[in-house]
């Protein structure tokens, strides 16, 4: 399955996925999905005891939108968001085979496809965490980074400069080392960049780094991990993010 599809290119069994608010999938969705957006808490992952944590709250959700093992998932949002690639990040860190609905539910609409408000009913899964732990960034990766890995950082430019300091935090800043490459970078009206513009986009990122995106809560991050993904970087998505970061005091900030 193509990491991004659209309308016509979704597969007949597919398990769609609406990564939108609950009341945005209450008011219409795709007949069939199910309202299954990753919320993603302030996770920090500094020991294996973190992680199994991190985890099992994974596999909980998994179970709790009926996935099972096998199954090919197709995630959507609201148009050009960042919720259906964080949404698809888990779901492809948990090792199931996931698209994106390019363009999302605007698309949907606009090729005058249908729509229901029927909620559908969910059987909740015995699907068992099978992950991919070379998709996740921690803060050791970071910390301990080789100089052959490259930070991104998804945020617009008064986030990654300190000006405009997040809710909840008590500084502002961007990680030492970091780059700042705006997710918004990658996209256009109708969603992701085709594959010729993600090659020119990303055309300044060495092939052979490893890259590490992080944003503030790993979602506008997520939009460029899929981007760098489908052009066959090596990368992960720091999920912990500038949530973790900037109220860790041991952690430098620029």
């Amino acid at each position: 399955m193509k990491r991004f599809l659209i309308p016509t290119e979704l597969p007949s069994d597919a398990v769609m996925l609406d990564a939108r608010t609950e009341a945005q999938f209450s008011g219409a969705h795709i007949p069939g999905a199910r309202h299954a957006e990753f919320v993603v808490p302030k996770f920090i992952i500094r020991d294996q005891t973190e992680l199994e944590y991190f985890q099992e709250t994974l596999q909980n959700w998994v179970q709790s939108i009926g996935v099972k093992a096998g199954d090919a998932v197709v995630v959507y949002d609201s148009g050009v968001d960042s919720r259906a690639a964080r949404t698809a990040w888990a779901l492809e860190y948990a090792s199931f085979e996931v698209g994106i609905l390019n363009g999302g539910f605007q698309a949907w609409q606009a090729a005058g496809l249908p729509t229901s408000s029927e909620q559908p009913l969910i059987k909740p899964s015995t699907y068992l965490l099978e992950p991919h732990p070379e998709f996740l960034a921690t803060v050791n990766d970071i910390s301990h980074r080789s100089s052959h890995t490259i930070v991104l950082d998804a945020r617009d430019s008064e986030e990654f400069a300190g000006v405009k300091i997040p809710a909840g935090a008590t500084r502002g800043g961007h990680i030492p080392g970091a780059q700042h490459f705006e997710w918004t970078r990658v996209m256009n009206n109708n969603g992701f960049q085709s594959e010729t513009e993600l090659e020119q986009s990303l055309a300044g990122i060495p092939k052979d780094a490893e890259v590490i995106v992080h944003c503030q809560s790993g979602a506008r991050s997520a939009v460029l991990f899929h981007a760098l993904k489908s052009q066959g970087f090596k990368v992960k998505n720091y999920l912990g993010s500038m949530n973790e970061w900037l109220n860790q005091s041991d952690l430098p900030i620029e």
